[in-house]
């Protein structure tokens, strides 16, 4: 077999692959033998006649499209192999030569695993502080569950800060509603601003039945940058009013929730908060140890295809998010004034950022001997399991898949612990 590799930049080849008859002659007859099964050759039970009279029946050159895609998985394999080439992805094959009695030739362009080569991540020191919690911070979850138990009385009269108003409402702009912007019985508790500044101050002194309409600008920092600092027109109908009452905080309140009495159920909710702010403290130092990891490291450049899939991969994955939240990928692009296109640029830089942070792991490593065992996935599964309910889970534990996705998981979780162990004081 003879090859010629030609670089073409961006950790890609090409393959320049062809293959002499003598090395594909088994093919041909195990093409042969396929073929014959699926024809009537008198005096030959199927797949029993000889070569040549299964090429006078179906013809030479249909045997050797039938064994091509064989010869190619082959002799790729044996090329990237004798050329000591990491690839990923599949090739893009190109044939070049296929006719009866000549040797197979084609082109195949591959992605290469781009080379990385880890510097020096572990001489910066990243210094942490204690966690705390303050008293602040647990009452304001207690208010919340104090909240989450107020009793409600429908009163017939004007709304005040601190009441519930069901309500119908249309926000439009330009005479024009606003994907999303209407809303039918929906309750509000007024003075807990959860809606546009200003909204909740105008209910004040409405009461059923009142119809209000009204002008407000949407903040600066609102989550849908396609609104913020926007002029919107409201209009409203107040359905009810209730008054709401919040229970004390005493035993009584904790035993409802579960706990013995209110000393545990604030036990409960400060370690939870603890519990919190410890993950995300760890969170941010792991991220900040893996940007240093990346930063520090030489790695060739991505290729174009690579970067393609990752792109793809993250728009499934917000794909995925949205419709879990019951929105729709089309009427999302059109709240942020956006196409899949304009998605796919604004994702590339991401996109490459979090390729060269797998392929710095995975380096690393390899260098390290840090591997994830049968065992490690098993304990994983066991744990899961235990804290899943069967019944309403949709993860096939006995999936290889998942057990592949669970060995990637595990084995990054590994590595940041040796790089958090290492530069961590």
């Amino acid at each position: 077999m003879q090859i010629t590799k030609k670089d073409l930049g961006k950790s890609q080849v090409e393959l320049s692959i062809e293959v002499p008859l003598e090395e594909f002659d088994e093919h041909l007859k195990k093409a042969a033998t396929r073929l014959g099964q699926k024809s009537t050759i008198p005096g030959f039970r199927p797949g029993k006649a000889p070569y040549e009279k299964i090429k006078a029946k179906v013809g030479e050159m249909n045997i050797y499209q039938e064994a091509l895609s064989d010869i190619i998985n082959h002799s790729f394999f044996q090329a990237v192999t004798q050329e000591k080439l990491i690839t990923i992805g599949e090739p893009d094959i190109k044939i070049e030569k296929l006719a009866p009695g000549n040797p197979v030739v084609y082109i195949a362009t591959v992605m290469l695993l781009p080379k990385v080569t880890l510097g020096n991540w572990q001489e910066k020191e990243i210094k942490t502080t204690e966690v705390k919690i303050s008293q602040e911070d647990t009452n304001k979850t207690m208010d919340e569950l104090k909240r989450m138990r107020a009793k409600e009385v429908l009163v017939d009269r004007v709304a005040q800060m601190g009441d519930k108003v069901v309500m119908d409402f249309e926000v439009s702009m330009n005479k024009v509603v606003l994907e999303g912007g209407v809303s039918y019985k929906h309750p509000l508790v007024l003075g807990e601003g959860r809606m546009v500044p200003g909204f909740e101050e105008k209910l004040v002194g409405a009461k059923a039945g009142d119809e209000l309409e009204f002008d407000l600008t949407f903040p600066e920092n609102y989550y849908q940058a396609s609104l913020a600092k926007k002029e919107a027109h409201f209009k409203i109908k107040v359905l009810e009013v209730f008054t709401r009452t919040l229970p004390e905080l005493n035993d009584e309140l904790a035993k409802e929730f579960g706990f013995e009495n209110l000393v545990a159920l604030e036990k409960q909710i400060s370690d939870n908060i603890l519990k919190d702010k410890q993950n995300k403290a760890q969170q941010k130092i792991e991220a900040e140890v893996m940007e240093n990891l990346v930063k520090t490291a030489t790695i060739d450049e991505v290729p174009e295809k690579l970067i393609h899939n990752e792109v793809h991969k993250m728009i499934s994955e917000l794909r995925y998010d949205l419709e879990n939240q019951g929105l729709e990928m089309p009427k999302y692009l059109e709240s942020i004034k956006k196409t899949e296109d304009d998605l796919h640029h604004d994702f590339e830089k991401p996109a490459i950022q979090r390729i060269q942070a797998t392929l710095a792991l995975k380096t690393l490593a390899e260098n390290e001997k840090i591997s994830v065992t049968e065992e490690d996935i098993d304990a994983e599964i066991k744990t899961q399991e235990a804290q899943t309910n069967p019944e309403n889970s949709k993860i096939d534990f006995k999936d290889p898949r998942y057990r592949q996705y669970l060995s990637n998981v595990l084995l990054n979780q590994k590595v940041l612990k040796f790089m958090t162990d290492k530069v961590v004081k």
